[in-house]
């Protein structure tokens, strides 16, 4: 988690209050901070915030809810804008390798200690909550008067640009040099191992501003003299690089400087002015707010708790629906269930009645009660229960099992940190066929079943996906074979009292053996498959004995 270190003095300026320690140790966490220590010495206080609150990453954010807080202000912050004529064009070159930028121009700064110190710390701190430690955004700070608009964001090839990094010998280096060679460009060369080109930010002379996300050039080094800054966020993602650079303006305009916008230029006409800092509009129903905190209020008191948390809010023409806006240096609400937590802080968590719960029997879930009755119907079969991941390898999932692999019907890991799990599991088989493999020198015979989770995917559900509980169970020994696997299959339906109301299709599966499978039917509904495994199966998972096996769906027995 990260923190900060922020001066009573400093604060106190930023809020307009006087504030006293033991009060604002109590008052901090109120606005979600915790309260890490105090420094009575240099008069300071150290305090930690969740990375879902990038914009509390200075002194001045920190100083803009206190002021909710303490209704010195409320509702958003306003900020204004200079229309600016400076531009930036975006060349194609750049889609593959790190698409997207976006740029403003801060004028009139006149930076004390202080505020150098957090303009470093805020670049530092938004590289790690908002860019994933620059993979995501990158900042770049340039002193706008060293540099000649209109600018180029381009990509190149590697050895084709020289210039003097930052923080460099003070030679000139080619882009791949200076990923080989340079401090920064050794630690984050990573996030561009692979392309061919790389992004360059260019002005009118072809001087380099930047070599994104690795290093500045040093021709616009920012200095004490520095009275106008032009900001360079790139990245992977538009809104991640947007909320940055609204943060970043906002603080600097906290310390008394002028935003002035860029016309960003892409292909196909595509403009953008940035920074916007245009409030975002949500449209939220006065009950569920106040059935989630447990409370009764009139709109008119809700519109209070947004305020306070530096939100704008007012009647919406819907009867019991309230609009509210939220300014553009907010990134945390994704649901209208993050506008209850901030009534409450607006309200006040230290003053929301406190409720003794009833009492309640907890009792299993269905499914769950269900499972583990097949649990013991399965070991009173003979059966060995395994647990095995729902991660899994789709090699193994697909091609050991003679199915094609086709990524758009199952779960995919993004960027998973081993192939090993690179996918979720739609069956149990091939765990179980997996799990053979590594026992295979036991005794025989084996027989296993496990009763777990699969990921299917469904349009329909919330999350465009959902969960199923299966049973499967696998025989290995020299003489497994269907009847031995359909004997099993009987003594579980037969104990679950549904002998008379299942029956078996033969049906073709590519994993099994064609004449020996077929599919199980439950009151006319398919619940699973039963059979004995291909020959090509077996020898992909290095298995020398005939595999009988079956799997079912739990869920439909209920």
């Amino acid at each position: 988690m990260p923190t900060l270190e922020l001066k009573i003095e400093r604060l106190e300026k930023l809020v307009g209050k006087k504030l006293n320690i033991k009060e604002l140790e109590y008052d901090l966490q109120w606005i979600g901070l915790d309260f890490e220590g105090i420094n009575e010495e240099e008069q300071k206080v150290k305090v930690e915030y969740n990375p879902n609150r990038p914009d509390f990453s200075s002194p001045e954010g920190i100083a803009r809810a206190l002021q909710g807080y303490y209704e010195i202000e409320l509702g958003i912050p306003s900020f204004e804008i200079i229309p600016g004529q400076i531009e930036l064009d975006v060349d194609p070159s750049v889609n593959n390798v790190r698409p997207y930028i976006v740029c403003g121009v801060i004028r009139d700064i006149d930076l004390d200690e202080d505020e150098v110190a957090t303009l470093m710390t805020i670049q530092e701190h938004l590289h790690w909550a908002v860019g994933r430690d620059r993979k995501k955004v990158a900042i770049g700070v340039h002193d706008l008067d060293k540099i000649s608009p209109p600018f180029r964001y381009t990509a190149v090839k590697p050895d084709s640009v020289r210039f003097i990094p930052l923080h460099g010998d003070g030679y000139p280096m080619n882009l791949e040099e200076i990923l080989l060679l340079h401090e920064k460009g050794i630690e984050y060369a990573h996030i561009l191992e692979g392309k061919d080109v790389y992004p360059i930010i260019f002005d009118s002379n072809n001087e380099v501003l930047s070599f994104p996300p690795i290093i500045n050039g040093i021709i616009t080094t920012v200095t004490e003299e520095t009275k106008n800054l032009f900001l360079d966020l790139t990245g992977t993602d538009l809104k991640a690089i947007n909320l940055a650079l609204n943060i970043l303006s906002t603080t600097l305009a906290d310390m008394g400087a002028k935003i002035e916008s860029v016309h960003v230029n892409y292909e196909n006409e595509k403009r953008f002015i940035t920074p916007n800092l245009a409030p975002e509009k949500w449209e939220i129903e006065i009950d569920y707010i106040n059935n989630y905190i447990g409370l009764n209020l009139s709109s008119d008191d809700i519109i209070k708790c947004f305020n306070k948390v530096r939100l704008d809010a007012k009647k919406s023409k819907k009867e019991e629906f309230l609009d509210v806006w939220v300014p553009a240096f907010r990134g945390d609400f994704i649901h209208v269930v993050d506008f209850t937590e901030e009534c409450a802080i607006g309200y006040g968590y230290d003053i929301l009645p406190k409720t003794i719960r009833e009492g309640c029997i907890g009792e299993y879930h269905p499914i769950q009660s269900f499972s583990n009755k097949v649990r013991t119907i399965m070991v009173g079969a003979g059966y060995l229960e395994v647990l095995n991941f729902i991660l899994t390898n789709s090699e193994k999932q697909y091609d050991y099992m003679k199915h094609e692999y086709d990524e758009l019907n199952h779960v995919q890991v993004s960027n998973p940190v081993s192939k090993s799990f690179n996918t979720t599991r739609t069956t149990i088989l091939p765990k179980l066929m997996e799990t053979l493999l590594y026992n295979r020198s036991e005794e025989k015979p084996l027989k296993i079943f496990e009763v777990g989770d699969v990921i299917l995917l469904d349009p329909s559900e919330e999350t465009g996906a959902k969960r199923e509980v299966h049973l499967s169970a696998v025989s290995y020994h020299e003489y497994a074979d269907f009847t031995e696997i359909k004997s099993t299959l009987d003594f579980i339906i037969t104990s679950l009292g549904f002998i008379n109301e299942f029956e078996i299709k033969p049906e073709v599966n590519s994993s099994y053996i064609n004449g020996r499978y077929g599919c199980i039917y439950l009151k006319g509904n398919k619940i699973g498959e039963i059979g004995e495994i291909h020959p090509e199966v077996l020898l992909n998972f290095k298995l020398e004995f005939p595999v009988a096996a079956m799997e079912l769906n739990l869920q439909n027995f209920l």
